[in-house]
């Protein structure tokens, strides 16, 4: 930990125990805001009005404001009917005094708002309308609060095992790195994903490269959210739609919370999370940090993670705040390398490359807005920036090559991006007439612009086998020098409207400009075939420059069949175009096309979901996606070689399901036992269906599995939470060609099906304390789920073996 780390703890720190000494002497009401269902009420705004104070609840209802006896406190929320309550000396020494709102007619009736009931299955659907932004389509929340789960580790399959259709790639067991992919597309880096944490861009750019090489903890988050369909227009362009990590907010009803979660694992695993946030006045805070390192499952597979989080906010009036926060992560890797497919039958822990490297350094600065202007509007304003880095050293031969510890490669990337986006949303009636019901709606505006400038060069390093990241000559590099500057300006707007109590129709578009350039060199090689000098070098300047106009445009409807069930239907066009890492990074294993261009496509979908007596839920849908001159990897006619190119177009259509049962509520609802078993369940079928190469038509699209299925069963009692989990993908092929048989390099062939089980466990005492252990794994399967053709293989990556954890937490918090 560094001295500018340290500073800043101290200075957060002292701030809070200025607070908590503040808030001795003072008096407060504390409670719950209840809806008449007894459901908590989020975000309810709360108001001395006898003393000009504002506070407001936090997600889960809980609220905190400085009162004397007599003062009058009204608490205001859109939707229900204010209250005023007089402070008196039993409210006031309550601590936990229970506000309870009546509901009033909605102006937009947000159907598919059931926070409690939905909880209870970790996973729910979201509003139409919220904040500042339209919910439609296939949308998911994934509720953090109380799944269980390696938290510390952030094991994938057990976080996202209620999203069905999701393709992970599992070469990561420390939770450093994300790779998923939806309904057939790629998982690499969840590029196909607009990746935001609290709604701002954190991959390494939005559009020229969308990887994310960062991932919040586990710990950190209230919720992810998973947004499909024509709504996920308002956030980009990609086919996945939009993945948002949602961090906690700081609770409002206390000044000072501090919480503490360590982990011990196998393979000499230690993680530990520390987190203090808290509320004072108008002022509110938080700051986290967390350390993990470990040995890995592999051979070289070390790794040590550190990550920073810190955000301060001020509420300007009751209707307005703003917030600032800054993001920091840093991680250090040794790369185990790939292996052949005899090497994996014969051992997947062992490896055969020990000096290799990858280094991430991200940060990531943002600034918020957020007015209420009446009832009926509401404006966001988020300006955001990025300076990152990632880099990697190595060799980066086949895997059947020995690695003659010579120099090494090394890739350095540089991300420097900032943009701001600004969203108007308006809700509305059309109609005023008393005897008819009501047609009332929501219009979303806003503008983006984004400017990004990465870097990427690539060259020879140093030799030894430590982690030093300096080129041998920074000034005229081996392989090629680039910069890739970008510029984007988008618009998109949305409509939805209530037709009635039982039908929505939503509408939207997207305008982007795009403009992206490449400047810089690449150097090609004349060797000797016999001996393999270098015979000649030519260096080539290369320096391109594109611009885009795209338009794009998405529709929906919804219709509500029963009380808490409903159809819908989507239709969405997107676009990817493509990135740097198609065109320039040098790679022995494969070559790249020349005239790659950008893909396109569109997206449909029609589904059915909802709730049944509280102790069922459902979502059913099918999907079609056009994928238009998809980007793939397919054997080069002629040579040894692999080629990055336009296979073609392609389709990918499916089935998917995911459905819960509560057992015990079906015979007793007002049980507190809670007994489900969880069913996700997708059928894919991906194929080429146009391409420049014969031989790939009505071939697979790669690594898409046409069976992906996960099933749980979960108990909870009070504290306790006890739940096994089995994951199953079928057989995948790993390029276009759809090798069965391995190359000699292990870059291509099939990923045979594989089958995983997983247990957690966790108790929460009534005060401070929290227990988590499991284990992963625990039938210790041999299976890999990524042929790697460059870092960090090349070659198979195995997933990990059986792996344990053990978790221990403390949170204080002063009242």
């Amino acid at each position: 930990m560094d001295r500018t780390f340290q500073s800043i703890t101290r200075l957060i720190l002292l701030y809070c125990f200025e607070l908590l000494a503040l808030g001795v002497n003072a008096q407060f009401i504390s409670g719950t805001v209840l809806d008449g269902s007894q459901t908590s009420i989020p975000s309810v705004k709360v108001q001395n009005l006898t003393q000009g104070k504002y506070a407001r609840a936090d997600l889960d209802g809980n609220y905190r404001i400085h009162a004397e006896i007599n003062d009058s406190i009204v608490f205001t929320a859109n939707g229900y009917k204010s209250t005023i309550l007089i402070a008196n000396s039993n409210n006031i020494k309550s601590r936990n005094f229970k506000v309870q709102l009546s509901i009033k007619v909605q102006e937009i009736a947000e159907t598919n708002v059931m926070s409690k009931r939905l909880a209870d299955f970790d996973v729910g659907f979201l509003p139409p309308v919220k904040g500042v932004q339209i919910y439609t389509g296939t949308n998911a929340v994934i509720e953090l609060s109380k799944l269980s789960g390696a938290k510390s580790s952030a094991n994938p399959r057990e976080i996202f095992a209620k999203i069905p259709g999701l393709n992970i790639w599992e070469s990561d067991g420390s939770g450093i790195q994300l790779g998923i992919g939806g309904r057939g597309l790629s998982p690499n880096r969840a590029a196909n994903f607009n990746t935001r944490q609290n709604g701002y861009d954190i991959s390494a750019d939005a559009l020229g490269y969308p990887e994310s090489y960062y991932t919040p903890p586990l710990e950190a988050l209230k919720s992810i959210e998973i947004i499909r369909g024509s709504a996920s227009l308002q956030f980009g362009t990609q086919f996945g739609g939009l993945l948002n990590f949602i961090i906690k907010d700081a609770p409002s009803n206390t000044p000072f919370e501090f919480t503490t979660r360590n982990t011990v694992g196998l393979y000499n695993y230690f993680g530990t999370f520390n987190r203090v946030a808290g509320t004072h006045n108008r002022v509110f805070y938080q700051a986290y940090y967390q350390y993990k390192r470990g040995d890995g499952y592999r051979d070289n597979s070390n790794f040590n993670q550190q990550q920073l989080f810190a955000q301060v906010g001020y509420h300007l009036t009751d209707k307005a705040k703003v917030r600032l926060e800054y993001t920091h992560m840093d991680y250090l890797a040794k790369q185990a390398g790939g292996l052949t497919d005899l090497l994996f039958e014969e051992d997947p822990t062992q490896s055969l490359r020990d000096r290799n490297w990858f280094s991430v350094n991200w940060n990531i600065l943002a600034l918020h807005y957020d007015h209420e202007i009446g009832k009926k509007s509401h404006l966001n304003v988020r300006a955001f920036g990025m300076l990152s880095q990632r880099q990697t050293l190595g060799f980066l031969g086949k895997i059947t090559q020995a690695d003659h510890n010579g120099v090494r490669e090394m890739i350095s990337g540089d991300f420097q991006n900032a943009g701001i986006e600004a969203r108007y949303l308006k809700k509305y009636n059309l109609r005023n007439d008393t005897a008819k019901p009501k047609l009332t709606g929501a219009f979303l505006v806003g503008a983006r612009y984004y400017q990004g400038n990465s870097t990427a060069n690539q060259g020879l390093a140093t030799g030894g086998d430590d982690a030093n990241f300096r080129f041998q000559n920074s000034t005229d590099l081996e392989a090629s020098a680039f910069s890739y500057p970008s510029e984007n300006l988008a618009f998109f707007a949305e409509n939805i409207l209530f037709l009635g109590s039982k039908w929505t129709l939503n509408f939207g578009g997207r305008f982007e400009y795009i403009e992206s350039s490449s400047k810089g060199y690449y150097k090609q090689y004349i060797i000797h075939p016999l001996n393999q000098d270098t015979l000649a070098t030519y260096t080539i300047d290369d320096n391109n420059s594109t611009r885009r106009i795209v338009p794009l445009l998405g529709a929906g409807t919804a219709y509500k069949i029963a009380k808490r069930s409903s159809v819908y239907g989507n239709f969405t066009q997107n676009y990817r175009a493509i990135n740097f890492t198609d065109i320039r990074i040098n790679n022995p294993n494969i070559i790249i096309d020349s005239l790659i261009k950008d893909e396109h496509g569109y997206t449909a979908e029609l589904g059915f979901r909802g709730l049944i007596n509280n102790f069922i839920i459902y979502d059913l849908a099918g999907f079609y996606i056009f994928y238009g001159d998809k980007i793939g990897l397919a054997p080069k006619p002629g040579t040894i070689k692999k080629e990055r190119t336009n296979i073609g177009d392609a389709q990918n259509y499916g089935i998917e399901l995911f459905t819960e049962i509560d057992f015990l509520k079906a015979f007793n609802d007002s049980t507190k036992h809670f007994l489900s078993l969880f069913i996700n369940a997708a059928y894919i079928d991906a194929n080429y269906i146009s391409s420049k190469e014969p031989n790939f038509l009505d071939k697979k699209v790669e690594y898409v599995s046409s069976y992906i299925l996960k099933s749980g069963i979960k108990y909870r009692y009070k504290g306790l939470s006890l739940q096994v989990q089995a994951s199953y993908n079928s057989e995948q092929f790993s390029d276009a060609s759809n090798s069965i048989e391995p190359s000699g390099d292990a870059v291509i062939g099939l990923i045979p099906a594989y089958f995983v089980m997983d247990f957690s466990a966790r108790y929460a005492f009534k005060k401070r304390f929290q227990l988590e252990l499991g284990v992963t794994n625990f039938t210790n399967n041999k299976y890999f789920t990524r042929r790697a053709t460059g870092y960090p293989g090349p070659g198979i990556l195995p997933s990990d073996g059986i792996g344990g954890y053990f978790t221990l937490q403390y949170q204080f918090s002063a009242k």
